[in-house]
């Protein structure tokens, strides 16, 4: 049983040595297994507006999990930053990047969530979406 178990050890080992992202052409990072994707999305509020901004997004949240998606986490802006950042930021993590497809169609679908898109565009001064995938360490 110890050297079952002693083999298996060994195997994990030489596994993390094998490089888990080959790089291809400059600045291409493509993983050589599953990808995990984050989509970001950052809110810069038109002035006075970012607590509604703030209630907005909450309701987006909960619009998403009405229609069966994951609310994802909301964040504020941190006193102490150097006032760049943006006033509300929203990130939701998926396992694969069918999933965020998925997602992605599953909010195109929904009326109530185009809704609350059309509302909070009346709010913001600046959008920005950002997608990402998850390096391992």
């Amino acid at each position: 049983m110890k050297l079952a178990r002693r083999g298996f050890l060994h195997l994990l080992a030489g596994t993390a040595a094998v490089p888990a992202a080959a790089v291809l052409g400059q600045g291409t990072i493509t993983s050589t297994g599953a990808i995990r994707v984050v989509e970001r999305t950052h809110y810069y509020a038109k002035p006075g507006l970012a607590a509604e901004v703030l209630d907005v997004r909450r309701k987006a949240s909960a619009v998403r999990v009405s229609i069966g998606l994951p609310a994802g986490e909301i964040f504020v802006k941190y006193p102490g930053g150097d006032g760049s950042e943006p006033d509300v930021a929203w990130q939701c993590t998926f396992a694969d990047v069918a999933a965020r497809e998925a997602d992605l169609a599953a909010r195109a679908a929904s009326a109530e969530f185009e809704s609350v898109r059309v509302q909070m565009r009346q709010l913001y001064a600046r959008f920005e979406r950002q997608v990402f995938a998850i390096a391992s360490l």
